[in-house]
């Protein structure tokens, strides 16, 4: 019988994809100034002047393509993309230098793709978001560039990636041990030490610097990023004063939060705060 909900919800499911079928982005690419690398990234443009634009950064593992990918985690990005043109909003999945977790080469490559953006669009306001690797890159950026957003959400983040970086790095377990291995190699590029760059690049520990609003979601019982984390940063946004909302569920895994997204919501949150449409 769980079979068969399984098979239904999955017909049901191609059925409105097949019935709402959503064009192939526009593929474009930037040279990172900071090693003169090409970068890629994928555009969802709406048929009007867009009034946002909204960065999609992918996790662990994967690339530019996880955003616009249609079809995966509960369709969670099929569902994003058409909230995106729904509200005509510019969407931007952007590759950043790998599994790089938001290390000085990744800030300077995304800091070299937002100037450009907003060149095009000069006059909209600019989202950051993400999920897993891509909500703690999100936040990172945000602490180091919050000059260039109007506002971020984070999905099942390391909101203070100085202390995840110690406990990854002292586990056994394979995934976690290869998530150390690339923060630190991303970490130290150029001789940088590593201590100095965790410190620098915690969310929780420069929590006055995300002057932005943001918002944040987290699975009570996620077991790759532990939540308390991220409801430490929310108690410390809450307590600066600052314009945050935090989605805890109860029970919910690491995938949970992409999983549920409520993107009405997430983009009505951000469009409220920057007076986006």
């Amino acid at each position: 019988m769980a079979w068969l909900s399984v098979t239904a919800a999955a017909l049901l499911l191609a059925a409105a994809a097949a019935a709402d079928p959503l064009s192939e982005p526009i593929r474009e690419s930037f040279n990172c100034t900071l090693d003169g690398s090409r970068w890629p990234y994928l555009l969802q443009v709406p048929p009007v002047e867009p009034q946002a634009v909204l960065i999609y950064l992918h996790g662990h593992y994967s690339d530019e393509n996880q955003g616009m990918t249609t079809g995966i985690y509960n369709d969670a990005f099929g569902k994003l993309r058409r909230e995106c043109l729904q509200r005509r909003w510019a969407y931007v999945t952007a590759w950043y230098g790998g599994n790089s977790w938001m290390g000085p080469v990744a800030e300077a490559g995304l800091a070299d793709l937002i100037g450009g953006l907003r060149q095009r669009w000069p006059q909209q306001p600019l989202f950051l978001c993400g999920g897993s690797m891509g909500g703690s890159s999100a936040l990172i950026f945000a602490v180091r560039r919050a000059e260039l957003l109007d506002g971020v959400a984070a999905f099942c983040p390391a909101a203070d990636v100085e202390s995840f970086y110690g406990l990854v790095a002292a586990s056994a377990d394979p995934t976690l041990r290869n998530i150390a291995a690339a923060i630190k190699l991303h970490y130290t590029v150029e001789g940088r030490d590593l201590a100095a760059e965790l410190a620098a690049r915690s969310a929780l520990r420069h929590a006055e610097r995300l002057t932005m609003p943001v918002y944040l979601s987290h699975g009570a019982a996620d077991g790759l990023i532990p939540v308390a984390g991220t409801r430490a940063l929310v108690e410390r946004l809450q307590a600066l004063g600052r314009t945050v909302r935090y989605m805890e569920t109860p029970d919910g895994g690491h995938d949970t939060p992409i999983l549920e997204a409520n993107w009405p919501e997430v983009l009505g949150f951000l469009a409220a705060t920057a007076g986006a449409k």
